[in-house]
């Protein structure tokens, strides 16, 4: 664990992003027989999103070179496409009736697991005091 740590916090981001998909996507999975497969999937694609853009972040930063500019970029790359999507389907759920992923369980699936990465932030932040 001590291991886990000590890795960079882009690292830690995006393993912890995964796990708290992986479990909101299973904890909200009994859902589909219920005919409400917008919401695992609403937290699929945030978690998906989130996935990425630390990975990609990682990435960035194990080839050594700060690239800051390419970090803000992926940043609101992120966000312009959690909201974008958001109002995708608030637009289609709302003009033609096609539910496909709840635009609110998407806003708040992507809040929840970004609040859960900042755990690696505030654990960092605890070493260095």
């Amino acid at each position: 664990m001590k291991k886990f740590w000590n890795q960079p916090i882009e690292f830690k981001s995006f393993i912890l992003a995964s796990l708290a998909t992986i479990v909101g996507f299973l904890a909200t999975m009994f859902l589909f027989w219920f005919q409400r497969y917008d919401i695992p999937l609403a937290v699929l694609l945030a978690g998906t999103i989130l996935i990425l853009t630390w990975f990609f972040l990682y990435l960035i930063k194990k080839k050594g070179q700060p690239r800051i500019k390419l970090d803000i970029v992926l940043i609101y790359l992120r966000l312009v496409l959690i909201v974008g999507l958001a109002i995708l389907f608030a637009v289609l759920d709302y003009t033609l009736g096609l539910v496909i992923v709840s635009p609110i369980i998407l806003v708040v699936s992507y809040l929840v697991i970004s609040f859960i990465t900042l755990i690696g932030f505030f654990r960092k932040e605890e070493e260095n005091v």
